[in-house]
């Protein structure tokens, strides 16, 4: 192969793979180092597919989302032609959601790095929530977050955004007890009721 040619190949592989420091679970993984990777994605055009900028959140804490995602997250669901038909997303995918208030205030950061050996019982995935300054507020192997997301255990654990995937009202108040429904959550659910995951 000729290294001039391959060059723009070269730059392509470099960006979908860009969560090398955070491959190995045998190394262990930082809360600090998937910060830094979650910073990095908010910094250039990383909507996830499918994804919108300020959808409906779910409760009046996280009024309106936004869902990012790197390279490995989002070739994975190109590939496989969107994400209820994601099977397993590849060692290094890194799959992030912003949370604001009404007023499109970020309230909050949630993610889901997959680091393979991590915890293969629940699909090595590693799952964190930051303060919008970067301090953690939960990381790790999340059983509430895990079983939330087990809903979806066909498609590697990871929600289409809304309104394609909706929460069942008795679900969503099993997990958020002392949190108020979105009033543009609530509407979704009354109009897309085949979107609800069972």
């Amino acid at each position: 192969m000729n290294l001039l040619r391959s060059i723009p190949y070269l730059a392509m592989v470099a960006a979908v793979v860009s969560v090398p420091a955070l491959s190995n679970a045998d190394e262990g993984v930082d809360p600090q180092a998937v910060w830094k990777e979650i910073q990095a994605l908010q910094k250039g055009p990383s909507i996830m597919p499918e994804s919108k900028v300020l959808q409906p959140g779910s409760r009046t804490v996280d009024y309106y989302t936004t869902d990012l995602s790197n390279g490995l997250a989002s070739l994975a669901i190109k590939k496989a032609g969107g994400i209820e038909k994601v099977r397993k997303y590849p060692n290094g995918s890194l799959l992030v959601k912003e949370n604001y208030t009404k007023d499109k205030k970020l309230a909050s950061i949630t993610a889901m790095l997959k680091l393979q050996g991590y915890d293969p019982a629940d699909r090595n995935w590693v799952m964190a929530a930051y303060d919008p300054t970067g301090k953690v507020l939960a990381f790790g192997k999340v059983g509430s977050c895990i079983a939330c997301h087990d809903m979806v255990h066909k498609q590697d654990l990871v929600f289409a955004p809304p309104p394609a995937q909706l929460l069942p009202v008795s679900t969503w108040k099993g997990f958020f007890p002392k949190q108020a429904i979105s009033p543009m959550y609530a509407k979704l659910l009354q109009e897309h009721p085949k979107s609800i995951v069972r």
